[in-house]
């Protein structure tokens, strides 16, 4: 083990725990740069310019808060492409699935999909150590202009009402493939799991029971998001 991934130099956490934070941050850390990628790629797409302004805007922060991801992995004393590159072929298997036909699709994706995406880690971060946790937080409140996206929406879909019915469909596969990849990604990774469960640290792990609540508060707020667009969940 290097000097640089020493317990001392990661403020005292054991090295499960820090594998098991460097895991998590780095897969929110892939997660905000293929963000940063397609909020650009939605600007393109966006003829209204406030629109193309607004989604420019969201790419920048959606940046910003990879960089202070990645800032953070380095504190931990990892290396930010290895932290990353164990999530790229199930993030890239998620976008390639769901990706968008059009502008409009991309912004339900944007705020339903990634949305249910980030709260399954918000409430993953819990089980971390404060500092890791104050920096997850701020990543993952902070690069979303919500009411941007719920006012196009619903703009387009009051244009022509038949966009309605497709849309919402469109808007529960996504809570379906965000969640499963989550799943799938927090039980793949061992140190993480052993985070989560609380067997690499002395803090209270996740108990069943809570993993239920945890999933029923994933469901109210996607149920949230949908109403908002106006969508059936």
């Amino acid at each position: 083990m290097s000097e640089q991934a020493t317990p001392s130099s990661a403020g005292g956490l054991g090295e499960r725990e820090r594998e098991g934070t460097i895991e998590l941050l780095g897969v929110i850390a892939y997660g905000a740069i293929s963000g940063f990628t397609r909020m650009a790629a939605d600007s393109e797409m966006a003829d209204d310019l406030a629109l193309k302004r607004a989604l420019a805007g969201m790419a920048v922060s959606e940046f910003h808060n990879h960089e202070l991801l990645t800032d953070r992995i380095v504190e931990l004393g990892g290396d930010p492409n290895a932290a990353m590159a164990p999530f790229r072929p199930a993030f890239d298997a998620y976008h390639a699935r769901t990706r968008p036909r059009n502008l409009l699709e991309g912004l339900v994706k944007a705020y339903i999909g990634d949305g249910i995406a980030t709260d399954f880690f918000l409430e993953i971060s819990r089980y971390v150590a404060d500092d890791s946790r104050v920096i997850i937080e701020q990543a993952s409140t902070s690069h979303r202009d919500v009411d941007t996206i719920v006012t196009a929406v619903r703009a387009g879909i009051a244009e022509d009402p038949r966009r309605g019915g497709p849309l919402a469909l469109w808007g529960r596969r996504l809570v379906g493939e965000a969640l499963t990849q989550g799943q799938m990604v927090a039980a793949e990774r061992e140190a993480l799991s052993e985070l989560v469960l609380g067997l690499s640290h002395d803090r209270p792990g996740a108990t069943l029971h809570e993993v239920g609540e945890l999933m029923q508060r994933l469901t109210d707020r996607h149920q949230l998001r949908m109403g908002r667009l106006g969508l059936s969940a």
